[in-house]
C-alpha cells in the first residue's frame, strides 16, 4: 500500500512540475497581447482564450500536488488550537462530508462534459478565434480524477495515523 501511495504522490508531483511550465506560454501570450493592444492598437483574438485555458490547466493539474503537501488554504480559526486527535477527527469528517461527495460528482460530470465536447466538437464562444474546448475538458477530467485519488490517499493516511495512536 505504501508503494502505491508513493507512486500516486510522485505522479502528482510530476504532473505539477510539467503543468507549472504552462506559465511560460501564459506569460508570453499576455505580454504579446499587452504590447499588441497598447503599443500597436492591434489586440489579438486569441489571448483571452489562451489565458483562461492555460491558467485553468495549471490550476486543476496542480491541485492534487497541493493537497498532497497540505498547502490548500485553510481557515484555522479553531483548528490550530485543537489537539492532534481532534484535528484528525475533524479532517475525517470534513473529507467525508465536503471532499468526497463533491469530488466524486465533479469527476463524474467532468467526464460527461469531456465526452460531450468530443462528440459535438465543442468550441469556445468567447471570441472570434473559437478554439476547441476538448483538450481543456479532458485536462479538467484528469486533474479532478488525480485530486480525488490524492484525497483518498490523504484520507487513508489520516485513518492510519488514528489507528496507530
Amino acid at each position: 500500500m505504501k508503494n502505491l501511495f508513493v507512486f500516486i504522490d510522485k505522479t502528482n508531483e510530476l504532473i505539477f512540475k510539467v503543468a507549472s511550465w504552462l506559465i511560460v506560454p501564459l506569460i508570453f501570450g499576455l505580454f504579446y497581447e499587452v504590447v499588441a493592444r497598447y503599443g500597436f492598437k492591434a489586440p489579438t483574438v486569441w489571448a483571452y482564450d489562451l489565458t483562461y485555458m492555460l491558467y485553468g490547466a495549471m490550476f486543476v493539474l496542480g491541485s492534487a500536488y497541493v493537497l498532497a503537501r497540505n498547502k490548500h488554504i485553510r481557515v484555522d480559526l479553531f483548528y490550530e488550537k485543537f489537539s492532534k486527535a481532534r484535528q484528525r477527527v475533524v479532517d475525517i469528517l470534513l473529507y467525508c462530508i465536503f471532499f468526497f461527495p463533491p469530488m466524486a460528482l465533479l469527476v463524474w460530470k467532468s467526464y460527461d462534459y469531456a465526452i460531450f465536447a468530443w462528440e459535438v466538437g465543442e468550441r469556445s464562444s468567447s471570441g472570434s478565434w473559437r478554439p476547441s474546448l476538448v483538450p481543456l475538458r479532458i485536462v479538467f477530467s484528469v486533474g479532478m480524477t488525480m485530486l480525488l485519488i490524492q484525497g483518498a490517499v490523504c484520507f487513508i493516511r489520516i485513518i492510519r495515523r488514528t489507528e496507530k495512536e
